[in-house]
């Protein structure tokens, strides 16, 4: 899943989160990826053996995001090879996000989660029109509705990144359904990665700076760089 603007490549390290903007946008932007799809078995190895493993290291050490870093190392633990993880992984996410769990399905939009439960109903739309106030589109290969959690989490780490106005709003927007979305996870989710990256989410949303401490943090980054 892609906008017009470039992103943290999937499952890959990206700086030690903490209260600010520069640290939360790209946790948002990761947590993003590992939303809208299962962990190939390159990025599997990574995780346990690469950059990426010192990524979820650094997660754990930090109090708000421990629980959720642990839960997502153990699932990645184990003397299975990459490649058989990935498939357990893929399955689990089909089970999962994607409707092969039947009733148990946990779906990551948030037309589901607001009014009568249907996909591509007003959040959809409210989304696509934040999506183009933001100058952002979808990139060619996502099939997924602008409300999914990915889209908008992209689109919150973009609004970080960038000091927008319409930061608040957008936490504000993800406060309104990701705690009942993130139960519906840590409930159904037997593998504990997506269980763990939930709780990562709930975190994250709530670290996420209000506007004013966005923009304080985005001159803050400016001035040092200088």
């Amino acid at each position: 899943m892609t906008l017009a603007h470039s992103l943290p490549s999937a499952h890959m390290p990206v700086p030690a989160p903490a209260a600010g903007a520069g640290e939360i946008a790209p946790l948002c932007a990761w947590l993003a990826e590992v939303f809208i799809a299962p962990p190939s078995a390159p990025e599997i190895g990574a995780y346990r053996r690469g950059e990426a493993a010192a990524w979820l290291a650094s997660l754990a050490a930090d109090p708000d995001f421990a629980p959720g870093a642990a839960a997502m190392r153990q699932a990645l633990a184990g003397e299975g090879s990459d490649e058989a993880l990935a498939a357990r992984l893929g399955t689990a996410f089909n089970r999962l996000f994607l409707g092969f769990g039947g009733r148990r399905t946990v779906v990551p939009c948030e037309s589901a989660w607001r009014g009568n439960g249907r996909l591509y109903q007003a959040p959809a739309a409210e989304m696509q029109h934040l999506l183009a106030r933001a100058d952002l589109s979808l990139g060619a290969g996502c099939v997924e509705p602008p409300d999914h959690i990915s889209v908008e989490l992209a689109l919150l780490s973009f609004l970080l990144v960038s000091g927008d106005p319409g930061t608040s709003a957008m936490k504000e927007r993800l406060q309104g359904w990701i705690p009942a979305f993130c139960a519906r996870c840590l409930e159904e989710d037997t593998t504990g990665f997506w269980g763990g990256a939930a709780r990562l989410l709930t975190a994250a949303v709530a670290a996420c700076p209000a506007r004013d401490e966005a923009r304080q943090d985005r001159h803050t980054e400016e001035r040092k760089a200088r």
